[in-house]
């Protein structure tokens, strides 16, 4: 089965950038579009929210858990082992601190 479409007209094949813009600055603004965006961006953050809310209290969990267990931790694992869970602890702290940084702007 075939339409004709007579009534409307071709698309170009090709638009400057300074046409294209001229066309999104002219378009009719949907209001339904934009509250629906930001009732969809307020959940993603409070979403985030509560991501970063649970991550930071497992992070503290995990530094306090590290430091009780440091004297079985020293003679159960090796040298290289620990280094590595020294430089986790640290990546913790800094990525905590950079947390409450990323906070005190709200």
């Amino acid at each position: 089965m075939f339409f004709i479409l007579k009534n409307i007209p071709s698309f170009p094949e090709s638009i400057s950038h300074k046409k294209l813009n001229k066309l999104l600055s002219n378009a009719k603004k949907d209001d339904k579009s934009l509250k629906v965006s930001k009732n969809h961006l307020a959940e993603e953050k409070d979403s985030l929210n509560e991501l970063l809310l649970n991550w930071s209290e497992i992070s503290n969990e995990l530094i306090t858990s590290l430091r009780e267990s440091e004297r079985l931790l020293t003679k159960s694992k090796s040298s290289k082992s620990l280094l590595a869970l020294g430089a986790m602890e640290a990546h913790i702290h800094m990525a905590m601190q950079a947390l409450k940084a990323s906070q005190q702007d709200e």
